[in-house]
């Protein structure tokens, strides 16, 4: 391996910027076709122009989200993850693989490589909120509680159409089994929060048919 990608190998991804540094006598475009040689190799990944991972970065520590959240989280800021990603990995939705979405003040993008795809949808700077924050190596890592994660989705997906709540309702497949009554009223809040009538609708009927089992 290149001794130069042995050093990037140590780090959760790099830049254009970073392989420079390591090459400081080439010019711009020696040092895109060096990136450019790892990349028909297949020893890099690229994220998105300019961002980077190497395959022997990505196969150890493919297993952690934390290392996905913290990709996501870099590659397009200020962002969260959130939606159904977070969904998916509590249980709340099954019913297939989805890519990396995450929440933004910025304008909606997504990136996508062969290996995943990061979407990032945006948000009003208001409803920006409802995160937690963690560390990945020495890195914060920010993800939407489980409350959050399901305004977003819903408020995403449904907050411009002409669904009423009990349209939601009928289309959504969800399991609620996991929220308790703090995340519930997390949830209510922020559909308040939102001023959209149909969500503040929607979170007086979503929750009923769990608590009228138990």
């Amino acid at each position: 391996m290149d001794e130069i990608l042995k050093k990037l190998s140590s780090s959760p991804f790099f830049t254009t910027h970073d392989v420079a540094g390591f090459l400081p006598l080439l010019k711009k475009e020696s040092v895109y076709r060096k990136i450019t040689r790892w990349l028909k190799k297949g020893e890099v990944i690229k994220l998105k122009k300019g961002f980077f991972v190497t395959e022997h970065y990505k196969d150890k520590h493919i297993s952690e989200p934390a290392f996905v959240a913290f990709l996501a989280n870099s590659l397009r800021r200020p962002s969260y993850i959130s939606g159904v990603y977070v969904l998916q990995s509590r249980g709340v939705m099954v019913e297939a693989t989805y890519p990396i979405t995450s929440v933004t003040t910025k304008a909606t993008r997504s990136y996508v490589n062969n290996w995943r795809e990061f979407i990032y949808h945006s948000i009003a700077p208001r409803l920006y909120a409802g995160y937690s924050r963690s560390f990945y190596i020495d890195h914060p890592v920010y993800i939407a509680t489980l409350a959050k994660a399901l305004f977003d989705y819903l408020y995403i997906k449904y907050g411009k159409t002409r669904f009423s709540a009990n349209d939601i309702l009928a289309r959504e497949r969800l399991n609620l089994d996991m929220f308790n009554t703090k995340d519930t009223k997390e949830f209510k809040d922020f559909c308040e929060l939102s001023k959209n009538k149909v969500l503040i609708e929607l979170s007086k009927k979503l929750f009923l048919k769990k608590y009228q089992n138990e």
